[in-house]
């Protein structure tokens, strides 16, 4: 039954929808503690009546259960009391008091995420947010905050964010970790004038470990080292794992270097004590390279740490201890960009091919030349074989490399004197690649080369070490006529097991017995004991490393035949046959004045360069600049200042062809003896001038900032010389020539010292 609602009188009662609302509103108004009880008791999200001032008037359950307390625990406790006591106080947060704006408790301001305080401890991220309830008048009556959860949300942030920046095998900071707290320490250390350290440390033969103990021992064995690292290191230091078997400790504020490699000590003292992994007992040690600086960047200081690293690793010992060199540092070729660089030197045709000559110590006659390659590089000037060829084997280019090699030297050395050998440097690599022997059936092919003058020069490892298969390719080119060298003998492992392993042919006795060979009887007593093996098996024996007379003296008379080193020549270019056909001789425009009949052998164009011209002379800026089909050798030279042609070849009653006649000179009557001698204006052969490839050198280094060549001293006086006036009229006779020679190579300065001797190896 429904009762009609009372109609008053003088009212219109509103009708439809509207009526509806104004009803409904009267019965929420007329019982609010029902409408309290539902929206805001009973709200399954924690809220809370304030005053003003922060202090709770009432709270509901979920406020309750989200802070720990009881509602008579809350109401008239301020909001300080669930403020973690580990925060900045709110307070000192607070902003100034705006005029115009309510003014409430810095609490009750706080908008967004805060973590609080439970009454049983445990801390918990809320997201808080408040409704501002003013009085008629317009001034604010009290403050409904709401606080939801977040807790779950933030915990699983932090997980993410602690994975992100902690190695998850050790638990120390990662590499991420490690370029923000290296940020943060190089910016203190500038504003307090102090040094930044990094030890970066490699574990030794850590693979070791891996492949007898398996993946799990390992992990065992990095988890113990990162703890050692972690409680053996200062609170301001951090211990980072960079990697594998890397680690990295950054130490800030260090005095000094000697403090840095004290911390280093004590690392390496901490990993000497044994680990006790899987039941078994490991002796571990570390290799370290340290660095130390503060107004520099982040990156720079890592890599020069791990420079200092890959210098101690590269020293072949284990726990060793290296210091970055800023000087050294600054040089230090970009290897990643020289990688890249190499990758286009070979279409580029930036790559050179000098030529060490090889003698017989009976005579000093030539007997051929060792190929050893270079780098023109168009930036970074000439480039000896070691400062590159690692970064061929990084990128796979040793093959490559060794295959122009080949093809170069064949190529060339088909343009020399028939008697006249190319020796070239085999690496192990490219020795085992497939394809090897008919790489140099090619390069033999192409080139004209006779099989027999060419010789092929390996090291003991490759040889102690080598596959059957690369047995097989050295057998197939060996019996073709190619013959087989075994290079640095005495060095390797068993210098016997590789003499019977392969069909040897030639042993180079290693450069380290040869300089102390006159000096030290030991030394003298294994070179000699080498030789007579040598002899022995019947093999040719060659002799690197002579710089001086007295050991050639010493090598020949204990029955060295052959000899090779900076007594006899550097490296440098030599004239090579043109990659086209070479123009026909009857076309061949003569010099005027040469004096040559027209049916006489052309004599190719040459010059007399200084005799101590080594690889990193001027002639290595260009290549070779003359283009000739014979190596220039002393009998083929004229002497300029006295138009006297050299001796004839061996083995012949008359001069060739082509020096049966010279240019018509004015000849003087001798005087005591000496030899006719009518200099060319303006020149004096008693006077030293620095060649014009010399003052091209010396120019490009003081364009590029370099300091003058050392060692060469200023021009002296004629009577310093040797005198080519003393040459006689004699073609065979160069008694005279020698002195010179000696006196200008003494001028130049000592042969040993000016040019590294590393890396000689194609």
């Amino acid at each position: 039954m429904t009762i009609p609602a009372p109609e008053s009188s003088g009212a219109s009662v509103p009708t439809g929808a509207a009526g509806q609302r104004l009803r409904a509103a009267d019965v929420l108004l007329a019982d609010r503690g029902q409408l309290f009880r539902a929206l805001f008791l009973a709200a399954p999200i924690a809220k809370a009546v304030v005053s003003p001032d922060g202090h709770l008037l009432v709270a509901n359950r979920a406020m309750c259960e989200l802070t720990g307390r009881t509602s008579g625990a809350l109401v008239g406790r301020h909001l300080d009391l669930l403020t973690h006591p580990d925060d900045v106080p709110v307070g000192d947060r607070a902003t100034e008091h705006v005029p115009g704006t309510p003014l409430l408790d810095p609490q009750l301001e706080v908008v967004g995420e805060r973590r609080l305080r439970r009454a049983d401890g445990e801390s918990i991220w809320v997201h808080q947010s408040q409704e501002l309830v003013h009085r008629s008048n317009g001034e604010p009556q009290f403050v409904v905050v709401t606080m939801v959860d977040v807790t779950d949300r933030r915990r699983v942030e932090e997980d993410l964010v602690r994975r992100a920046y902690t190695d998850a095998l050790t638990g120390l900071p990662n590499r991420r970790a490690l370029t923000e707290r290296l940020q943060r320490a190089l910016a203190v250390s500038r504003r307090r004038g102090t040094s930044v350290g990094l030890l970066h440390l490699d574990l030794d033969r850590f693979t070791a470990v891996n492949d007898s103990l398996g993946h799990e021992g390992g992990d065992q064995l990095l988890c113990q080292v990162a703890d050692r690292l972690r409680w053996s290191t200062r609170v301001e230091d951090t211990a980072v794992r960079f990697g594998a078997d890397e680690f990295l400790v950054l130490a800030e504020e260090v005095e000094d270097v000697e403090a840095l490699r004290t911390l280093a000590d004590r690392l390496l003292s901490v990993l000497d004590e044994p680990f006790q992994v899987l039941d078994r007992e490991i002796v571990l040690s570390a290799s370290v390279g340290m660095t130390l600086g503060s107004d520099i960047a982040p990156e720079a200081l890592l890599r020069q740490a791990h420079s200092a690293l890959a210098r101690a690793k590269a020293s072949g010992g284990r726990g060793r201890v290296e210091v970055h060199d800023g000087a050294v540092g600054e040089g230090y070729v970009d290897q990643l960009q020289l990688e890249t660089d190499l990758r286009h030197a070979l279409e580029a045709g930036e790559l050179r091919l000098f030529y060490q000559p090889i003698v017989a110590l009976s005579d000093e006659h030539l007997l051929g030349y060792e190929a050893l390659i270079r780098w023109q590089h168009p930036t970074r000037g000439l480039l000896p074989p070691g400062a590159f060829l690692s970064a061929a084997e990084d990128n796979r280019l040793t093959s490559r490399l060794g295959a122009w090699v080949l093809h170069q030297a064949c190529w060339d050395a088909a343009g020399w004197d028939a008697d006249l050998r190319v020796h070239v440097n085999i690496s192990a690599r490219h020795l085992a690649e497939p394809g090897f022997s008919e790489l140099v059936a090619d390069a033999l092919a192409e080139s004209g080369l006779a099989p027999e003058r060419l010789e092929l020069e390996i090291t003991e490892s490759t040889a102690l070490f080598a596959a059957d298969a690369t047995l097989h390719a050295v057998d197939t080119v060996t019996e073709t006529g190619v013959t087989l060298a075994l290079d640095d003998f005495g060095t390797g492992y068993s210098a016997i097991t590789a003499l019977h392993r392969l069909p040897i042919h030639t042993l180079k006795i290693d450069r380290s017995f040869v300089a102390d060979v006159v000096a030290e009887p030991a030394t003298a007593a294994l070179v000699q004991g080498l030789l007579q093996l040598g002899q022995g098996m019947g093999l040719q024996v060659i002799a690197e490393g002579i710089e001086d007379g007295e050991q050639a003296r010493w090598l020949r008379e204990h029955g060295c035949s052959m000899a090779q080193g900076y007594a006899f020549g550097r490296p440098a270019p030599l004239p090579a046959r043109e990659l086209e056909e070479l123009p026909d001789l009857a076309d061949a425009d003569l010099s005027a004045g040469a004096g040559v009949d027209a049916g006489a052998q052309l004599v190719p164009p040459t010059e007399l360069h200084d005799p101590t011209e080594d690889e990193w002379g001027p002639e290595a800026d260009t290549g070779p600049s003359l283009r000739s089909a014979a190596v220039p050798q002393l009998d083929a030279f004229v002497l300029p200042a006295t138009g006297v042609l050299a001796a004839p070849p061996a083995g012949t009653d008359e001069l060739p062809a082509a020096e049966a006649e010279v240019t018509d000179v004015p000849v003087e009557p001798a005087v005591d003896g000496a030899a006719d001698v009518v200099p060319e204006p303006g020149f004096d052969p008693g006077v030293f001038r620095p060649s014009r490839a010399f003052l091209e050198l010396r120019e490009l280094l003081a364009a590029n900032g370099a300091a003058d060549i050392a060692g060469v001293p200023e021009p002296r006086e004629p009577v310093a010389f040797g005198d080519l006036r003393s040459l006689t009229d004699d073609p065979t006779d160069f008694s005279g020539l020698r002195p010179w020679l000696e006196s200008f190579q003494q001028r130049l300065g000592p042969r040993t010292g000016d040019v590294p001797q590393v890396g000689d190896r194609a």
